[in-house]
């Protein structure tokens, strides 16, 4: 990647979760040879033993079980570590912004270093391979989850049965997760979290991070804020909270490249630019005076080629040169300027500006997932054996909706059979409920189904939709909530306080290096 697209990148992303072991050791070398039958026989039976300690090296077997990294007292072994080494490799390069990582798969970690970009994204100051920022990351996850366990046993907290069915439900949705792929459970796991893994580990892993992450959510829950906090929180940060409704005419101020005879990228000249320039603030001035004359945003916008129309009905603080004027406290209805930001020319216009006051909702659902995992899309049957599956999966639905029509039809009736039916578990534990849902949470349907302006408490409906969640909705209305920017900022005051409580309980605390981190793999 170019310097000038590398430095590109990084203003775009401004503005806007191995190698192998070293192979066997070799057997220490045998005492001299004698010629006695039975020192023969001490031979062969050191041989038989050296061979099983061949196989066991080559299951891995004793490198996923040495100790590679301490914290507080608490040993972890490679397998462990690995897991969180890549969960934060995973992290990343399956992200929507992997591209501008540039991690190079088929070259050693170890032999690749951050990029400009990747440094800025990632917060990283110094210079670094990415196998040092992976085993960095892992560390830092086994010294927070060291000292969440710590936290949970001072509690009092163990891991439960509710936590087990959270593991059960992980380890099947993987297992899924490994079949769509082409691959066993075992194979996937290895390819996801290193050669080490196995589902024994996976899972004492998982029974570790639940209990971490339950403890953690304890103390989230915990804290509390009055009204009175709410409002001064808010008060202090109305940039973060509240939306704005303006548009924007955006005039470009530099040439575009083309293309020579022979496909080559020709980048504009100096002169050129500086002609392109001139038109987009002649243009952006003129554009500014017709709207004042009374032309709509939009028709003056398209009098120009490099006139581009943006209409913003609930747009948000970013800190760049329009919503710093457009989130000016002295900002009133109609509102108009030019502004120049680098090269280029914005004519904006304000409506208005406030917070979210909207009511959000609290519903209960019976997802009725079709599965489409054992499929495959490419069969000449598959369509056939998808409209089976969705008329199956609706009939369930409406199976469901019926038996609850028929029997208490009250809140507590419709949880059990949430508990009872529900594929999603996120919620089928807790009576298919959610609180404080605001708009666009939700999958679209499910979405205008729940704010729909005539729904009233104990409306029950069924929706489809299509995506990661493929099924029928059976949806119980519970009825309105707090407004949603008070949800906002309640949640961003539970951030900071458990940001501060976090860095607290990890701080000074550091994770020590063995000798097995070079088992990692």
């Amino acid at each position: 990647m170019s310097a000038s697209r590398e430095k590109k990148n990084r203003q775009e992303v401004a503005a806007s979760g191995v190698a192998d072991p070293k192979t066997a050791r070799q057997a220490q070398e045998q005492a001299k040879e004698r010629r006695s039958n039975r020192l023969y026989a001490i031979i062969a039976i050191a041989f038989v033993v050296v061979a099983i300690g061949l196989v066991v090296w080559n299951s891995n077997i004793i490198q996923r079980g040495t100790t590679a990294v301490t914290v507080e007292g608490e040993s972890y072994s490679a397998a462990e570590v690995s897991y969180y080494y890549h969960n934060a490799y995973n992290s990343i390069v399956n992200s929507k912004y992997a591209s501008l990582y540039g991690i190079d798969k088929n070259t050693s970690l170890s032999q690749q270093s951050l990029n400009d970009t990747a440094k800025m994204m990632l917060r990283v100051s110094e210079d670094m391979t990415w196998d040092a920022y992976f085993r960095d990351a892992a560390k830092k996850s086994l010294i927070q989850l060291t000292m969440l366990k710590k936290g949970a046993a001072e509690k009092g907290m163990t891991f439960n049965d509710d936590m087990q069915k959270e593991v059960d439900s992980t380890v099947e949705t993987f297992s899924t997760y490994a079949k769509k792929a082409g691959y066993s459970t075992s194979a996937y796991l290895k390819l996801m979290y290193g050669n080490n893994m196995t589902m024994s580990t996976f899972k004492s892993i998982l029974k570790d991070t639940l209990l971490a992450s339950h403890y953690q959510q304890d103390y989230i829950d915990s804290l509390t804020y009055t009204d009175e906090e709410v409002e001064t929180y808010y008060n202090e940060h109305k940039n973060n909270f509240d939306v704005a409704d303006y548009e924007y005419i955006y005039f470009k101020g530099t040439a575009d490249s083309t293309k020579d005879a022979d496909g080559n990228t020709v980048k504009p000249t100096d002169e050129e630019n500086a002609a392109a320039k001139e038109a987009a603030s002649a243009n952006a001035n003129a554009a500014l005076e017709a709207v004042r004359n009374g032309l709509l945003m939009e028709k003056a916008a398209d009098n120009y080629d490099n006139g581009t129309y943006t209409d913003r009905p609930t747009g948000t603080y970013s800190g760049d040169a329009v919503t710093e004027w457009v989130f000016n406290e002295e900002r009133q209805e109609g509102d108009l300027t030019l502004i120049e930001s680098g090269d280029n020319y914005y004519v904006v216009l304000f409506h208005s500006r406030g917070r979210n006051d909207y009511n959000t909702v609290d519903v209960r659902h019976i997802l009725f997932k079709v599965d489409t995992s054992d499929l495959d899309s490419k069969a000449d049957d598959y369509q056939e054996k998808l409209d089976a599956r969705k008329a199956e999966q609706k009939e369930a639905a409406e199976a469901a909706l019926k038996k609850w029509e028929d029997g208490a039809k009250t809140e507590d009736s419709f949880a059990e059979l949430a508990n009872e039916l529900s594929s999603d578990t996120g919620s089928n534990t807790n009576g298919g409920l959610y609180t404080e849902v605001y708009k666009g949470q939700m999958v679209t349907e499910f979405n205008d189904w729940c704010f729909d302006e005539s729904r009233q408490p104990g409306d029950t409906g069924i929706v489809y939709n299509e995506g990661s969640y493929t099924g029928y909705h059976v949806i119980y209305f519970v009825g309105t909530d707090a407004p949603y920017w008070q949800v906002q900022v309640r949640n961003a005051m539970k951030n900071a306080d458990y940001t501060q409580w976090n860095n607290a309980l990890v701080k000074d605390i550091t994770a020590t290096e063995t000798s097995g981190m070079k088992y990692l793999a």
